[in-house]
């Protein structure tokens, strides 16, 4: 049986906004877009708080913010829509999901017989009337009768620990394991452009299912799409140097607004996730180069998750670094024990509530993937000469 992490404790404490985030974070859902039409403007709010109630009568539910301006006009009009994004909306999601001043510039829309805006490329559509509004804590939570409801092909998009993604079915999920293993095992020098069809003839399944997956390796980093098409890119020490520096810049502003600020709770969580990356190195390798970069980017990520923006926390897994690091790595690449060291420094330094101590082994750390890298070319080389 597996022992609970301290955030999943009860009774001791109160859990915190933080570590609550944390928790349902891991709980996937779809993602939505409300609509509604107020006073002859159009709303709109990306919303994955949305669930059904009943099927006798058709009912929902959806929670907005109350400082939503969307929530104002669903309040006001009684009526709204929600459309259920597809799993290539990733930009529509986002797009209203942020302030800018027009969300449906160049977006195409219908109009719902209640009056609501309907998202053009939606999986479906529901077009609902308010039946009752309760306020809880942040939130409006709308009660609403679903008075017509339409469905069209394509795959939801999905939202899991604060990233988009896409829901696989099992066969999906096969054909992923298969394209994303063959990409992985290019190696970082190779320069390739993808030819769909022939993978999926290779592989013996529909294009259709490659192209997702594709889609899907390109939102981790482990392929670029360029014009249309899908690249596996080298990795040269540039873009190594580059993303580091970034990484670096990300982690030392946090530093300095969370070190000496975080609770007991967050405290004893970054340490249960430094010690989940203390079993992959032996020997001067990785015992299991991609289980160490998921535990490493847990560590790390947790690490801006302190900081408590999620303006930040989007901006840092931008940088795509589990991808850049599987594609860099392999079983025979060199693995310096001062990694290890370097994450039981940081969690000491947070403990002490010491900014000096965290800040210079973050600086330290920023280096270790090109030293590394040089260390392990130097290495192969050595191994492959025929006076070694």
């Amino acid at each position: 049986m597996s022992t609970p992490s301290s955030v999943t404790r009860s009774g001791s404490r109160p859990v915190t906004a933080g570590e609550f985030r944390d928790v349902i974070g891991r709980f996937a859902t779809g993602v939505t877009v409300i609509t509604t039409e107020s006073g002859g403007i159009r709303y709109g709010s990306t919303a994955s708080a949305v669930s059904s109630l009943t099927d006798d009568p058709p009912m929902l539910l959806i929670c907005l913010n109350r400082n939503s301006a969307t929530a104002a006009a669903v309040r006001d009009s009684g009526a709204f829509a929600v459309n259920v994004l597809a799993e290539d909306h990733v930009e529509l999601a986002t797009r209203f999901a942020s302030r800018v001043p027009d969300k449906y510039d160049g977006v195409p829309t219908e109009t719902a017989s209640n009056g609501s805006p309907l998202l053009v490329g939606a999986i479906a559509h529901l077009i609902c009337r308010v039946a009752e509004q309760v306020e809880a804590g942040t939130h409006y939570v709308f009660l609403a009768h679903v008075e017509e409801a339409m469905s069209y092909p394509g795959h939801p998009l999905a939202y899991f620990r604060g990233r988009f993604g896409r829901m696989q079915t099992a066969p999906e999920a096969d054909v992923l394991r298969e394209v994303r293993a063959r990409v992985l095992n290019a190696g970082s020098d190779v320069e390739e452009v993808i030819d769909t069809g022939r993978w999926a003839e290779q592989f013996g399944v529909d294009a259709g299912r490659v192209h997702r997956a594709l889609v899907a390796l390109a939102d981790e980093g482990l392929i670029r799409r360029q014009a249309g098409e899908y690249l596996i890119a080298p990795v040269p020490d540039s873009i190594i140097d580059d993303v580091y520096k970034a990484k670096l810049a990300i982690e030392t502003g946090v530093a300095e607004l969370t070190v000496g600020k975080v609770t007991a709770g967050q405290l004893a969580r970054l340490r249960e996730l430094m010690e989940d990356t203390l079993g992959f190195v032996k020997d001067g390798r990785f015992t299991d180069p991609e289980g160490w970069v998921r535990a490493n980017e847990r560590f790390h990520e947790y690490m801006v998750e302190l900081a408590g923006s999620t303006i930040l926390l989007d901006t840092y897994r931008r940088l795509c670094l589990p991808g850049l690091n599987l594609r860099a790595l392999d079983s025979a690449s060199y693995a310096s024990s001062s990694l290890l060291d370097d994450h039981r420094r940081l969690v000491e330094g947070y403990e002490a509530g010491d900014l000096a101590q965290v800040s210079g082994v973050l600086r330290q750390h920023a280096r270790r993937p090109l030293e590394m890298r040089r260390e392990d070319r130097l290495r192969r080389a050595t191994d492959a000469s025929p006076l070694a």
